[in-house]
């Protein structure tokens, strides 16, 4: 907890319990107080910090924005390391696919952005960086048709509550990764 003398300390913790709880509980069920009650601040405090409650939104999305910044630079590096072959690109994506925080919150930015279009750049960081690092190992249309679908199997698994296996995944992935011939130069 941020102590009294560190207001940036205070917001920087108000933006992360925000961000959490959207996260675990969606993003219209955001509030002042509950960012306040859970900060262990006063709701004066929250309200000095951010004046409406989309400014608290919107800087909470920011901060989901930034893990997923975050999560893509960490699985350029994992891909990589492995040379974008599918085994390994699957075993990455299980991984991710079994933190059920992390994708509750992408699925949060993704909320956003189907409610309010001025969020969907947001929304689309994701699929847009997971296309980007993908095409570095087969033709654009094929790392999009491969970030398509594990788009959706994050929503299938947040829906299922049961991650797609490694095994499943690998054999999609690959499917996909060639399933359009033409290599980027």
């Amino acid at each position: 907890m941020s102590g009294r003398k560190d207001p940036h300390g205070r917001r920087r913790t108000m933006l992360e319990v925000a961000a959490q709880e959207m996260a675990d509980h969606g993003y219209q069920a955001l509030t002042h107080r509950r960012v306040a009650e859970r900060a262990g601040v006063s709701l004066s405090s929250t309200t000095y910090h951010f004046t409406s409650l989309d400014d608290l939104r919107t800087s909470a999305l920011d901060v989901l924005v930034a893990r997923t910044e975050e999560d893509l630079r960490e699985t350029a590096q994992a891909l990589e390391a492995c040379g974008g072959r599918p085994e390994g690109i699957a075993a990455k994506f299980a991984a991710y696919l079994s933190d059920h925080s992390l994708l509750q919150a992408e699925n949060v930015l993704y909320h956003a952005g189907v409610y309010e279009p001025e969020m969907r750049p947001l929304a689309r960081r994701w699929i847009e960086g997971m296309t980007d690092i993908l095409s570095a190992y087969t033709s654009p249309a094929a790392a999009q048709a491969t970030a398509l679908y594990m788009d959706g199997v994050v929503l299938h698994t947040l829906i299922t509550e049961r991650p797609t296996g490694e095994a499943e995944l690998c054999t999609a992935i690959a499917a996909l990764m060639n399933a359009f011939p033409e290599k980027n130069p």
